[in-house]
């Protein structure tokens, strides 16, 4: 008999810091009052010339603090690093141990997911670590990731995840133990690897669809369809692409997925091309299906299998894991997402003068596509609207055809 405090972990997935740095840019880092008064209270100019008469630290604005433990952040510096970054390791860290760094880096790259059958422990692939599957198993650090759940526990002391309402579909309820019989299989069938991930997808779509029909008691909607994308098909990859990887900095809630400015970019673009932008470049979808995707390559299969396992492990894609989205939806949501990792390692090839898709190409593409998801949110109208949107099964094949 399980609890929902049991610690639960995954086969297969590896962590340790490699010490590259690259986790410590790009984002503000968050600080608690604790953590702030005990950082700011240092004078860090005295230990190192780097921070004389530096802004280290900033006060977060009311809509940054909501529903969060944070009310200061670390202020990134002008390559938009941490400044504490010294020679790509944290200066706090080697100058005053792992435990005087902000909470959020302490915990980092673990995260812990609470459901009725225990607390799922996985990694941010937004890691190098994650990325190259580096050290020891997770299987085998559970005493020191059982501490860490510790830590997240007393940062998070009111993390309660509402599981109560699951749904296989709108409107159509699934128990618990119903969906754990569904998640068995669908890690199965991303585990298959005699298929391509694209028909381990395809199989999960079958087998989620077959149940929803069970339930509906009507005919159901999968089998083959024909590859060419259609206009709403398109506008939802142009639509997915501008929140996932950002050409630009985004500003003040171009990060959540706004109801409105999500509509429009679906409805209201038709008109436009649908390129994949990258600095100085667009490439335009149909360019990209032509470029052959490494199907074959060990060490990018092991890492987009890696991301994906680890996704549906953690329920981080449905009901409370992301955005209360039915399972169907949020599988769909996964595959997706696959295909436009695939869009997104092309036009890094083509951007860096080759037609062949390199696994950095692949593991920049996963890394961008990790932290973006852990920035945006999905208000109740914009999951309504991936709902709609993502539901359809043939829509899902037609994207991971075209990619």
């Amino acid at each position: 008999m399980t609890d929902s405090n049991d610690l639960v972990l995954p086969e297969g997935i590896n962590y340790e810091c490699t010490g590259c740095g690259k986790c410590c840019g790009g984002w503000a880092i968050p600080m608690t009052q604790d953590d702030y008064e005990r950082i700011s209270e240092v004078d860090w100019g005295e230990k190192n010339d780097k921070f004389k008469n530096q802004n280290l630290f900033r006060e977060l604005k009311d809509y940054e603090m909501a529903n969060t433990p944070y009310s200061y952040a670390i202020k990134p510096g002008a390559d938009n690093r941490c400044p504490f970054l010294v020679d790509n390791l944290c200066f706090i860290h080697s100058l005053n141990g792992p435990k005087f760094k902000p909470s959020i880096c302490q915990l980092f790259p673990y995260s812990f997911n609470k459901t009725p059958t225990g607390t799922y422990a996985t990694i941010s692939f937004v890691s190098m670590g994650a990325i190259n599957n580096s050290g020891k198993a997770l299987l085998d650090q559970r005493d020191y990731l059982e501490s860490k759940l510790g830590e997240f526990k007393q940062l998070y002391p009111d993390h309660e995840p509402n599981w109560s309402s699951i749904t296989l579909a709108t409107g159509v309820s699934l128990t618990w133990d119903e969906y754990m019989l569904l998640d068995e299989q669908l890690i199965g069938c991303m585990s298959d690897a005699s298929k391509t991930f694209e028909d381990r997808f395809i199989a999960g779509s079958d087998l989620l669809i077959d149940e929803f029909n069970k339930k509906r008691e009507r005919l159901g909607v999968k089998g083959n369809v024909s590859p060419a994308l259609n206009w709403q098909d398109k506008q939802l990859i142009k639509a997915l692409r501008k929140i996932y990887f950002p050409v630009k900095p985004l500003g003040k809630g171009e990060g959540d997925f706004n109801f409105y400015k999500f509509l429009a970019q679906v409805v209201l673009n038709g008109a436009f091309p649908v390129n994949i932008d990258l600095p100085g470049h667009a490439y335009s979808i149909e360019k990209l299906s032509k470029i052959p995707f490494p199907q074959e390559d060990p060490d990018i299969s092991s890492l987009i299998y890696r991301y994906f396992f680890s996704r549906l492990f953690g329920k981080h894609y449905f009901g409370a894991g992301f955005g209360q989205l039915s399972v169907i939806t949020g599988f769909h949501h996964l595959a997706i997402l696959y295909a436009l990792i695939k869009l997104q390692s092309k036009a890094s090839s083509l951007q860096r003068g080759s037609a062949t898709v390199s696994y950095l190409d692949v593991a920049a593409a996963v890394r961008q596509l990790e932290k973006r998801l852990g920035e945006t949110s999905l208000d109740g109208m914009a999951a309504a609207t991936f709902e709609l949107l993502m539901f359809s099964p043939n829509r899902m094949r037609r994207i991971l055809a075209f990619s």
